[in-house]
């Protein structure tokens, strides 16, 4: 019986001997990742996307029919329309609100265009990122805020004309 004892002894004081320190050890490793945290990355949130809403601000209506002098004075270029997309009710307000600006905006433009310029669809294309960058100027849409300012420009040209 002793012995039997003694084995019951010795073999709850092995398992004693294995299992505190392994307790302890696992008790300071969770200890330890919960105040330093772990080594792996968070996963990365994806950006979300916005995609700006388009809104229609007029500026010269279809049927007013606007001219604008150009280059040397003898020639006029009547305007049937123009309007713009915007990306922002902040921007079509400031267009409203801004329209004497803009309209001067447009007045130098055309004063600097040959009417040879304003024929070819390269000049117009070059005509409407001019105005889209006097718009988005006037109205403060420049820089990282240009993405919310005009996106577009619609332009429609009746006719160049004489004044002679």
């Amino acid at each position: 019986m002793a012995d039997e004892e003694k084995k019951k002894k010795g073999i709850s004081g092995l398992l004693m001997m294995i299992l505190v320190p392994a307790v302890v050890a696992v008790g300071a490793t969770v200890a330890t990742v919960m105040l330093l945290g772990t080594n792996l990355s968070p996963k990365k949130q994806e950006p979300t996307v916005v995609t700006p809403v388009e809104i229609k601000a007029v500026v010269i209506q279809s049927g007013t029919y606007t001219t604008f002098m150009l280059k040397g004075g003898k020639e006029v270029a009547v305007i049937d329309s123009l309007s713009f997309t915007v990306a922002s009710d902040s921007c079509r307000a400031a267009i409203a609100s801004k329209n004497d600006e803009i309209m001067d905006g447009l007045m130098l433009i055309f004063l600097s265009k040959e009417k040879s310029e304003l024929n070819t669809a390269a000049g117009i294309e070059l005509l409407k990122k001019q105005i889209r960058s006097m718009v988005n100027e006037i109205t403060g849409f420049t820089g990282d805020r240009e993405r919310l300012g005009v996106v577009g420009v619609y332009l429609y040209i009746k006719a160049i004309s004489s004044v002679e």
